[in-house]
């Protein structure tokens, strides 16, 4: 009812701007019985007769209004049949595993034969999303900033944003499935991405859309056990403040409600100390020989899997900042011929030069990574050095890096007072705990670990080896290039 011509057909016959309303079939007007019925009445009042080049009725006789309504029961009913028809239809075509219709997903092209096809450099960026998600642990809101400082855009051409970052993250299509409704069935199309990685995706987003405790840990406090911490006379959870005495800083935990409204007595705890005691009692567990054998295989694959990608993301920004510069060449042109004026080219020449700087800086980022990545393989024997000086390996990682597996292994902590602190553990083999050099007691709980929890725990810290052996090799390249700087200031100064 809502038809632009419609409406306009319905306003001049108000304004009685003619006397017979003219349609090839009654159903062009309208499939359903009560908005045609209406229309008639309407009609009708501003003395319009309704007629039909191809079916026998007029309605400015009963009869004919008869057969009018006769004819829109049968319209509704051939609508309602080839709705049901095409629903079917789409269904048996969804079961096929072919694709049923709609917006072409980003990351493919359509083909009339083929159906879809892998549109290569927009792979590219949904497996940058995904792995920006699953492995770097880094929200929409994060991922969408940097994919747009780095100068990656939309298939339209228009900066990207959170909702549709989301909506790929979330869409199976990119695994070779169709989902159509509720169901979900196995695609002909090729996946982009791999069955592990959008697995990954999705368990996080379980995890940080089911529980709060999710978010936290991704957030960017610095304390490795917010989220899991609480005050065990309020409930409430302990966040992270510090003190300072003579140039020294001293981090603890306290109770928010302490914090907040002072409803609370609960003591101040001191972080380092309980950190320290939890990371002894980990390194403990890491020296289950089985478990670090797992981890060296882990590491090691992704020191090789990791390559390929990083390639095909250089190429691919090249091509854009030569399309880019192409572009710039074309406005200048035009500025010079005359067809476009000196403001429009100044804007357009600005904006693209700006997307350049990004894509330069992205491809910067991307090589330094790829050569990170020229990395000896890691042998048993360094890898136990690496897990002998834990808290030097933690260090090394991102905070969700080190939130995420402290995660794994601590599932919460209460606080009784600052002498007291019970901590549960989800550990492969429960161990006699060490007694930290502090006055604080800690009381453990151990309970058990899936084996989902343990895949996930073996790449955490596989994660945390090669982010360590990436900036360990960054510092030395670091600092062998000092010498040599100083070496050329001297002989320019010479």
């Amino acid at each position: 009812m809502n038809r632009p011509g419609l409406e306009e057909m319905l306003f001049d016959a108000g304004a009685q701007a003619f006397d017979v309303l003219l349609v090839f079939r009654v159903d062009r007007l309208s499939r359903k019985v009560r908005e045609l019925a209406q229309m008639v009445d309407e009609l009708a009042k501003h003395g319009v007769i309704l007629k039909s080049i191809t079916e026998p009725f007029d309605t400015a006789n009963a009869a004919g209004k008869m057969m009018l309504q006769m004819l829109g029961v049968f319209a509704e009913f051939e609508h309602a049949t080839i709705v049901e028809r095409t629903k079917v239809g789409m269904e048996k075509k969804a079961k096929s595993g072919k694709w049923v219709g709609g917006v072409v997903p980003y990351g493919y092209q359509l083909d009339p034969v083929k159906g879809l096809v892998v549109n290569e450099e927009e792979a590219i960026v949904v497996r940058k999303m995904f792995q920006m998600y699953a492995f770097g642990r880094q929200g929409v809101h994060t991922i969408c900033h940097k994919l747009n400082q780095a100068g990656y855009r939309k298939r339209t051409g228009q900066a990207w944003d959170k909702r549709v970052i989301l909506h790929i993250i979330k869409s199976p299509v990119y695994v070779s499935k169709i989902r159509w409704r509720d169901a979900i069935y196995e695609g002909t199309h090729e996946s982009v991405v791999s069955d592990v990685l959008y697995n990954k995706a999705k368990g996080i987003l379980k995890d940080r859309v089911e529980s709060l405790s999710g978010r936290r840990f991704d957030n960017g406090n610095e304390r490795l056990l917010a989220g899991v911490i609480k005050c065990s006379r309020c409930k409430s959870h302990m966040v992270g403040v510090s003190t300072h005495k003579k140039e020294r800083r001293f981090p603890y935990y306290l109770c928010s409600k302490r914090w907040n409204t002072r409803e609370c007595d609960q003591d101040y705890i001191r972080a380092d100390h309980v950190e320290a005691t939890i990371l002894r009692d980990i390194k403990a567990m890491f020296r289950d020989e089985p478990f670090i054998v797992r981890v060296l295989e882990e590491a090691n694959k992704r020191l090789v899997v990791a390559k390929p990608g990083l390639e095909k993301e250089i190429a691919w920004l090249e091509s854009q900042m030569t399309k880019a510069q192409g572009a710039i060449d074309r406005y200048f042109e035009a500025f010079e011929t005359g067809t476009l004026k000196a403001e429009l080219c100044s804007e357009k020449v600005g904006d693209l030069k700006a997307r350049v700087v990004g894509l330069e800086a992205e491809r910067r980022d991307l090589e330094t990574r790829r050569n990170r990545l020229e990395l000896p393989a890691i042998d048993l024997e360094m890898l136990t050095s690496f897990v002998a000086n834990l808290d030097q390996l933690i260090a090394a990682g991102t905070n969700p890096q080190k939130k995420h597996l402290l995660r794994l292994l601590v599932k919460k902590v209460l606080v009784h007072d600052r002498h007291t602190v019970e901590v549960w553990y989800a550990l492969l083999h429960p161990f006699a705990g060490h007694t930290p050099e502090s006055e604080t007691v800690i009381q453990r709980h151990f309970g058990a670990t899936s084996p989902a929890d343990v895949d996930d725990l073996v790449e955490a810290v596989a994660d945390l080896v090669v982010t360590f052996l990436q900036r360990k090799r960054n510092s030395i390249e670091s600092s062998a290039d000092r010498p040599k700087r100083t070496c050329d200031l001297v002989e320019m100064a010479g």
